[in-house]
């Protein structure tokens, strides 16, 4: 089984960290690596740069805890299982937010890959939603 754990700490009070990280349905806007992402119900359709076509279902969502559990059902990586969890924590103009995942791939020899790879796209997407929410608005 492999795990993914990154965590960012985000300038921004919890609640406004949520606003865009709490929605499921804006995971592309902030995802370097996804070219779109929408939300039906508890399913989420998400569209890779390269054009690839990943389908995941909404497990467990909670505004008042601030997180959501999610798996992927379909999608053209070689795996079995993808369960991970996103959550926003802090206080006051403060926050974090921890991505984590665990999963199988198909064949354990390409599970460090696949970790690396998870790694590597929570990194990118967890410093693009720090930059968006920490870069000043225009008025």
């Amino acid at each position: 089984m492999g795990q993914v754990r990154e965590t960012i700490e985000i300038s921004a009070s919890p609640e406004d960290v949520w606003a865009l990280a709490g929605d499921p349905g804006r995971i592309g806007d902030w995802v370097p690596s996804l070219a779109e992402s929408r939300l039906e119900g508890d399913h989420r359709a998400c569209t890779t740069q390269e054009g690839g076509e990943i389908a995941e279902r909404i497990l467990e969502r909670s505004d008042e805890g601030r997180y959501y559990v999610y798996e992927i059902t379909d999608s053209p990586l070689p795996l079995r299982s993808y369960r991970s969890r996103l959550a926003v924590h802090g206080h006051g103009d403060h926050s974090h937010v921890n991505w984590e995942a665990e999963f199988e791939a198909e064949s354990p020899d390409l599970e460090p890959d696949l970790a690396g790879n998870f790694s590597q796209i929570y990194r990118e997407g967890l410093a693009t939603l720090r930059d968006r929410l920490e870069s000043p608005r225009p008025d």
